[in-house]
């Protein structure tokens, strides 16, 4: 399912990331990008209903940065009487970021790992918003394909926001080149995607070198809610995902533990 997405991105380094533009690619936008313009404004809402201390002139910063590059398709919300123009993707970004660092922030976790990264979008906004929580992050790993990688590496040395740590690994060795432990693990989308064989290969390589973290779980692939004690955690606590963007009899969850 990935041979046309890896495709669209082959031809990006860093000398030719402020050229292509990837975002409003199709083959790209089949698995990244394709947030729509309601589900951007639901985002926009969950924003303001449950991180009022965020202000408007941060939300726009970093928007701004992370729609500099890679030509989104961006629309127009309204916030505080204010205008945003921007890929409602990058509204998914700023909240799945603060739902992330309130949590990540009770665990008391300092190194994140992150299994599926797109182009580090997620990764941007956890920098930038954990700066104005005063939140400590001292290291960062992405876990993808080597041609996400090198997307990430080339994409995220563009976007002037001030970057914690990061190291890159090829998903074919399932984090088991990572020598940190005590790791906060993300997988947005990503887990549940991929073949049980490779989810097996994740939980034996790397979960036990993971405390803490949180899951977008996708139950489309027909990866059941109910095979979540799959990830051997013990606290894990289920919440239907907000807003949800699956289909009603498929529904995504949010896995925190």
């Amino acid at each position: 399912m990935y041979n046309s997405y890896l495709h669209s991105i082959q031809s990006i380094n860093k000398h030719t990331i402020l050229e292509i533009p990837f975002k409003s690619n199709a083959q790209y936008q089949a698995i990244l990008e394709h947030v729509s313009y309601e589900q951007g404004l639901q985002y926009l809402e969950l924003i303001k209903n449950e991180f009022n201390t965020i202000q408007y002139e941060s939300i726009c910063q970093y928007i701004a940065k992370n729609d500099m590059y890679g030509s989104p398709v961006v629309y127009t919300y309204m916030l505080d009487n204010g205008q945003i123009v921007c890929s409602p993707t990058s509204l998914r970004y700023v909240y799945h970021a603060l739902v992330i660092l309130a949590h990540l922030k009770a665990t008391g976790n300092t190194s994140i790992v992150e299994v599926g990264c797109g182009y580090g979008g997620l990764y941007l906004a956890i920098c930038f918003f954990s700066k104005i929580l005063d939140i400590s992050i001292r290291q960062y790993s992405f876990i993808d394909f080597p041609e996400v990688c090198s997307l990430i590496d080339a994409y995220v040395s563009c976007v002037d926001i001030e970057r914690i740590p990061y190291s890159l690994h090829s998903c074919y060795q399932y984090g088991a080149d990572i020598s940190c432990t005590e790791l906060f693990l993300i997988s947005n989308y990503c887990f549940t995607e991929i073949e049980e064989v490779h989810r097996e290969k994740y939980i034996s390589e790397l979960f036990n070198k993971v405390t803490h973290g949180f899951i977008i779980w996708q139950t489309v692939f027909r990866v059941s809610i109910s095979t979540v004690d799959s990830i051997q955690k013990p606290n894990v606590k289920i919440e239907p995902e907000r807003p949800q963007t699956a289909p009603r009899d498929l529904p995504n969850f949010f896995v925190f533990f």
